[in-house]
């Protein structure tokens, strides 16, 4: 190939050729240093630019386009398992496990807010994924401490308050004062559930909780929050082709030994073909959520094996035990808590 600039009418480059070829020759290499000038700055300075605000402060900003593979879902691919692949299931945690054996002798010991300290230390590090079983043992050694401190009259300073009766309380007032249930305030102070005798000058130990449920179908889990913590987290059951929706929800109603109110017609509590269990909690549409949603609920299950299964015909199923407990904690009719459910 001819060198660039001369002149292909002749077979000899001309003086202007020349001129004109030395000329393009610089503003190639030129622009050529230009590019790889500016390269090697951007990968130095890692994409960021900087620009003076107003007040002469320097404000910097990061290149925040996507990566091409956040937009499509990667293959399913067959991994062949080398002896030191580890799934996440099946990852070790030696710090985070050291954590919990200190966790599981301080539950033995009674010392249950040890036993919170060291779990939320597992799950603040971000380190154990959810379906390791590490995860799943924090939060079952945690749900037990959590209950046994609400439920109890165990000194609780962090959480629990004492609160002296005054001249016309009453048990679901108190209740209502501090987020909690009847049931609850009962058996943190050692009092029969017949019992609803509020004798003024008393003093009640109080847990006082800022709950919220999430609910994923996907995990099959109904995870109860206090404030930004987990306090417990249930297996549950979930409707059968994709019947319960997904959604911003609130507590309502409450109701023990329900009564279920079928296709087929009204199945008592007792019924052997009343589905609902010994607890009903409802679930009411909030914020942008269809107002169309009705008839769902948390309910119990007299078929322990549906739970973890899509079963149901749209509401969440929880074993009955698991259920009167998470009945007890919450709050009554008219002080609803934030319920959201999630894929």
């Amino acid at each position: 190939m001819a060198p660039v600039g001369y002149n292909f009418n002749a077979n000899k480059s001309t003086y202007r050729s020349k001129e004109r070829g030395g000329k393009n020759r610089r503003i190639i290499i030129f622009t050529a240093l230009t590019v790889i000038l500016a390269g090697i700055l951007y990968f130095a300075t890692g994409g960021r630019s900087e620009e003076k605000s107003d007040d002469g402060a320097k404000k910097q900003y990061v290149s925040l386009a996507p990566k091409p593979e956040q937009f499509k879902t990667p293959p399913r691919l067959t991994v062949e398992k080398g002896p030191g692949f580890q799934t996440a299931a099946e990852q070790s945690f030696p710090k985070m496990e050291a954590l919990f054996n200190k966790a599981r002798v301080a539950y033995a010991q009674e010392k249950y807010a040890d036993v919170r300290k060291y779990c939320y230390q597992i799950f603040d590090s971000r380190e154990v994924p959810d379906e390791n079983s590490l995860w799943k043992k924090t939060a079952e050694l945690l749900g037990r401490a959590n209950t046994k401190i609400i439920f109890s009259d165990f000194h609780f300073p962090e959480k629990k308050l004492n609160y002296h009766v005054k001249p016309n309380d009453g048990l679901r007032k108190i209740a209502s004062l501090y987020n909690t249930s009847i049931e609850a305030v009962q058996r943190s102070n050692n009092m029969k559930l017949t019992n609803l005798n509020v004798r003024l000058g008393k003093t009640f130990n109080i847990y006082k909780g800022d709950w919220e449920i999430i609910i994923s179908k996907s995990r099959r889990k109904l995870y109860l929050f206090d404030g930004k913590k987990i306090f417990k987290v249930y297996d549950a059951g979930i409707g059968k082709q994709n019947r319960t929706p997904t959604g911003v929800f609130k507590t309502g109603k409450k109701i023990k030994n329900p009564d279920w109110d079928s296709p087929k017609g009204k199945k008592l509590f007792g019924d052997k073909e009343n589905v609902l269990g010994t607890r009903w909690i409802s679930l009411v549409p909030n914020g942008k959520t269809s107002r169309q949603v009705s008839g769902l609920g948390i309910h119990g299950t007299w078929d322990p094996a549906s739970i973890g299964q899509a079963e149901s015909n749209g509401c969440l199923r929880l074993l009955n035990k698991d259920v009167e407990e998470l009945f007890a904690i919450i709050p009554e009719e008219g002080k609803s808590i934030p319920v959201t459910i999630i894929k």
